[in-house]
């Protein structure tokens, strides 16, 4: 068996490659990506720790390279400290305890407003595609609403995050398809510019508004510094979340009585949710550089190299958790790779997954049957990210539905 991310095969099923990699080559040069492959839990700890020998600051340029919707400034997911503290800082001001508190409210609203789409359009009971009529949907309408965006223009907002996350794979790709990525950056940045600009003469009660207003030791963040925090905060928010609720209805498939006991007990949805994060992680992989030569369990890894913490590895290392190929939504998982580590570690973690819970319970109170079909499930096009493309899902409302509406 051999590991290369770029490999659909490897893309489609990662975790019988990943758990070789951790028995016979933990760090793996990989040729086609001209990287060293880390796969266990506390090697990977140790890249996402020591930002003075693993840098952040080639993430962005790694991933997205000239489709890069804002590069004149790095964005605060390739800063390093000192500069990434800044900017978090200013950051965190946004997400004060008081403004989280007020999202629950909208957020149930968002979901309830979705399922009673999916009845209009295919009545009680049927067939929907649940990527594309919910959970692709769900969470770029709370990041809109939340950012301050046109919340009308969602399924744009969707397509221009799929496509400038899919410049991972540019060297693999023809001109058409590079075409469409690069319009869809540019249209990215268009819309931000312009919504830059009205945030600043009119401010609202929004997240953009609030990284314009925000300030830290009389500092503000720059109009660039704006721009690319909320891209980043639609793509991670975007892209995390969609593919977990999709990731979470497909294990649930084949797990009838891990279902049954949430649907009983809906005050396991928080277990469900970090047992499937942890089993089937999101975001597989993250990007840093070596400012300086390293020894990493016995390899010699040169300064300038580009190391790829596979976190969707770590989060299956035997020697972290107990029965680590198991699906066990009553362990108790603690530390986890899934929003990363150290200074890094995700800013929307906390919304991720109050998104995920709700966005579960209501699925799990409005539908008696939501179950994706049999079958062969198709995966993303992606190293970076994990999650089906697609997933035809029967579903059944319960009687009490219209009394809901």
């Amino acid at each position: 068996m051999s590991y290369d991310p770029l490999d659909p095969v490897v893309t489609t099923h990662p975790y019988p490659h990943y758990a070789e990699l951790r028995a016979k080559e933990p760090v793996k040069w990989i040729e086609s990506m001209q990287a060293f492959a880390v796969s266990r839990f506390e090697d990977i700890l140790t890249v996402l720790q020591n930002a003075d020998t693993y840098s952040s600051s080639q993430f962005w340029p790694a991933l997205l390279g000239e489709y890069d919707p804002v590069p004149e400034v790095p964005p605060m997911i390739s800063l390093d400290p000192p500069g990434h503290v800044r900017i978090r800082k200013l950051a965190n001001v946004a997400f004060v305890p008081k403004k989280i508190a007020s999202f629950p409210p909208k957020i149930r609203r968002i979901a309830d407003d979705l399922v009673d789409g999916i009845l209009a359009e295919h009545g009680e009971s049927g067939t929907m595609d649940f990527v594309w009529s919910f959970s692709a949907l769900f969470p770029v309408t709370v990041v809109a609403d939340v950012l301050g965006v046109d919340v009308e223009r969602r399924s744009e907002f969707k397509h221009w995050v799929d496509d400038v996350l899919s410049a991972g794979n540019r060297a693999a790709y023809g001109p058409e398809r590079l075409a469409q990525i690069e319009k869809s950056s540019r249209a990215l940045r268009e819309y931000f510019d312009e919504l830059y600009e009205r945030r600043k003469l009119e401010p609202k009660d929004d997240l953009i508004s609030s990284f314009i207003q925000a300030e830290v030791a009389g500092e503000h963040l720059t109009k660039y510094e704006v721009m690319n925090m909320a891209i980043l905060l639609l793509i991670g928010g975007v892209e995390t979340t969609t593919n977990l609720l999709g990731i979470t209805l497909f294990h649930l498939r084949d797990r009838p009585e891990v279902e049954r006991k949430v649907r009983e007990n809906p005050a396991l949805i928080p277990n469900l949710i970090e047992e499937v994060l942890r089993y089937d992680t999101p975001v597989q992989m993250l990007f840093r550089h070596t400012l300086k030569p390293a020894v990493l369990n016995g390899v010699e890894i040169p300064e300038g190299s580009l190391v790829l913490p596979l976190l969707g590895s770590g989060n299956r290392d035997e020697s972290q958790f107990a029965r680590a190929d198991e699906f066990d939504i009553e362990r108790t998982p603690g530390q986890t790779m899934s929003f990363g580590q150290g200074a890094h570690f995700c800013l929307g973690t906390f919304l991720s997954k109050m998104e995920a819970r709700i966005a579960l319970e209501t699925l799990f109170e409005r539908f008696e049957i939501l179950r994706a079909a049999n079958g062969t499930v198709q995966w993303m096009d992606s190293y970076f990210a994990r999650g089906p493309k697609s997933l035809p899902t029967q579903f059944q409302a319960r009687v009490c539905e219209t009394v809901h509406a």
